[in-house]
């Protein structure tokens, strides 16, 4: 039986209604903000207050829904829903004092409510100020009712019509203190329910922090969360499985486990890796200075805490610098040199591997790649590119038609961000003899997704594929933020529970977004990167900022100095993330800047 608290109840016809509904499948608790006395004089009110007491319900008077925490007979037990139709302060309230009190409604509903329990709040058309309204009010003008339960730690998980046809008897009242009924028409049911707190985000520990660690171990167990691991459900996982499963199909296939270090040395990196085209873009770090002398420099020595100070991209290759793998690739001679290795047969191995990026849904910093080697026989590699590619073609078409067939009709009353059915077709574009890169077409844009070329490590010859299982996923299941891959809320893999791929529902909706800005002067002799100004941006924002753009940049020629102004746009994908906390957030990366970069703020 779930337990149900209704507050701010006018005449309790929507509590009695419901109560008639359920079947005794609920537990009602209604209450209202006006006293005992003043809702028996009210003939309607008091015959609906008689009807839920005779179905078993309990009704309270006098209950402030800013207040619940404060009302004992109310915290005795937690409640799997709390519904709030048509809240308002009375008279002519304005939007500030409305958007006040949803704020403080949601405070109180923290500490009386289930932990996998539903807030919900009717608010009339346009009211809420999400996308779901139509027609939408300007921002200021509107609830803004998101903004307004982060702060609690509450999400928005779905929105759908209020339709008060569907309770009997309901009489909607209280318009402005009145007995006139609220504009139901067009009227929305916003559902809230409790995201994972934002203090204890872990965002993939950040990479470069990673790449400061003493411990390798310490370094795997961060940032590796098991989502290739063999009774993991992640759909990372799900799509390897697939397609290592297709690949068996047609041709024999060696799977090798990756354990190999995700600390590479400088020295055995030696071919350029995929998704990156210059040693600046790596992040890299010193070997131990505590090494005995004569002990050989290999992948699995610890790095030293401070990053050198190096000139160019010669200078790393030649001090012998470590850093996060940034592509497989780079392992391609530990893996080639394993007895395991057969000729005409398909090695596969899979894991994480690192790159700094400019911040972006669609960019990330650590992702899952999936390498196939094949070490043919011949002189010419055709017939072996060929069948490759159909292979690798076939067998995401055949996932994305899986996927598309599991797709169910949306319902009227549901409302999503994503629309489907959502076709995918993969493209090989050849760019240099063998050399090809491998593109995922979802909508009307192509998503790089890895690449396939022959390479030569030793004395074999071996067709290479690099595939990038993450930017698949999001291609195939329409999830349109990296940071939704790593999160770790179990509501996302509940979703895969039954081992399929199939269409994501996004269970936060319609997130806030907060804009700052930043301004800073750079010494005219001073080198500034702008991609470590985004990895630290990353780093302090603790991976809340979504986006940032360069506004302005300009020379003073007296000083000889440049400045630079960034908008950052923060933005969580799947938690609560209030004004206050990104402005914290904001207040600290200031400081951080200036303790990082050689830049001074104005």
């Amino acid at each position: 039986m779930r337990n149900v608290l209704l507050v701010g109840e006018g005449n309790f016809s929507f509590s009695a209604s419901l109560c008639d509904a359920s079947q005794e499948i609920h537990h009602i608790t209604a209450t209202c903000y006006e006293l005992e006395d003043t809702v028996c004089n009210q003939p309607l009110a008091w015959r609906n207050v008689q009807h839920l007491r005779s179905k078993g319900a309990v009704v309270h008077f006098g209950v402030d829904a800013t207040k619940l925490h404060e009302c004992t007979f109310l915290t005795n037990i937690l409640y799997d829903r709390i519904i709030f139709n048509f809240p308002h302060c009375g008279r002519k309230a304005g939007v500030k004092k409305n958007r006040d009190l949803l704020s403080s409604f949601f405070h109180s509903c923290a500490d009386v409510l289930s932990p996998r329990g539903e807030i919900h709040v009717a608010l009339c058309q346009g009211q809420g100020g999400t996308p779901a309204d139509q027609p939408k009010r300007e921002w200021h003008n509107s609830w803004q009712v998101v903004s307004m339960a982060a702060p609690a730690g509450f999400i928005l998980t779905s929105v759908v019509p209020f339709d008060s046809d569907k309770h009997c008897g309901y009489q909607s009242t209280g318009y402005r203190s009145q007995e006139k009924s609220f504009h139901v028409v067009g009227a929305l049911n916003h559902v809230f329910t409790r995201s994972l707190p934002l203090e204890n985000i872990r965002a993939l520990q950040l990479v470069d922090e990673l790449s400061y660690s003493h411990d390798t171990k310490c370094v795997d167990g961060d940032i590796d969360r098991g989502f290739l691991g063999k009774t993991s459900c992640h759909p990372i996982n799900v799509l390897y499985k697939q397609l290592v499963t297709f690949c068996e199909q047609k041709l024999p296939v060696n799977v090798i486990e990756d354990t190999f270090s995700l600390i590479c040395c400088n020295n055995t990196c030696s071919r350029r890796p995929p998704y990156s085209t210059t040693y600046s873009s790596l992040y890299f770090v010193m070997p131990r200075q505590d090494k005995r002398a004569g002990e050989s420099s290999d992948c699995s020595c610890s790095p030293e805490q401070d990053l050198p100070q190096v000139a160019s991209p010669a200078d790393l290759h030649t001090k012998g610098l470590y850093h996060l793998r940034p592509s497989l690739t780079c392992l391609l001679d530990n893996i080639t040199h394993r007895s395991t290795l057969k000729p005409n047969v398909l090695t596969i191995v899979s894991g994480l591997v690192f790159r700094k990026s400019l911040i972006s849904p669609r960019t990330m910093p650590v992702y899952h790649e999936l390498l196939m080697l094949l070490d043919y026989c011949g002189d010419s590699p055709t017939v072996q590119l060929q069948l490759l590619m159909d292979t690798i073609k076939n067998a995401i078409d055949t996932i994305a038609a899986a996927v598309l067939s599991r797709v169910e009709e949306t319902g009227n009353d549901q409302k999503t961000e994503n629309q489907w059915p959502r076709r995918v077709s993969v493209t090989f574009h050849q760019k240099i003899g063998a050399e090809y890169t491998i593109t995922m077409s979802p909508a009307d844009c192509d998503q790089t997704i890895g690449t396939m070329s022959v390479v030569f490590p030793g004395e074999h010859q071996y067709i290479k594929v690099a595939l990038n299982l993450d930017v698949m996923a999001m291609c195939l299941l329409g999830i349109e933020d990296w940071r939704m891959l790593w999160t770790e809320d179990e509501r996302f893999r509940e979703q895969f529970q039954g081992w399929d791929l199939k269409p994501f529902q996004n269970f936060s909706l319609y997130p806030p977004c907060y804009i700052h800005d930043v301004s800073v002067w750079v010494d005219g002799y001073a080198v500034f990167n702008d991609v470590e100004f985004h990895t630290v941006a990353l780093r302090m924002s603790k991976g809340t900022i979504v986006d940032i753009q360069l506004l302005d940049q300009y020379e003073n020629v007296a000083t000889g100095k440049t400045g630079l102004c960034y908008r950052l746009t923060y933005q969580s994908c799947d938690r609560a993330l209030s004004y206050r906390s990104a402005l914290a957030m904001q207040l600290l990366l200031r400081d951080e800047l200036q303790r990082c970069l050689p830049v001074v703020l104005r």
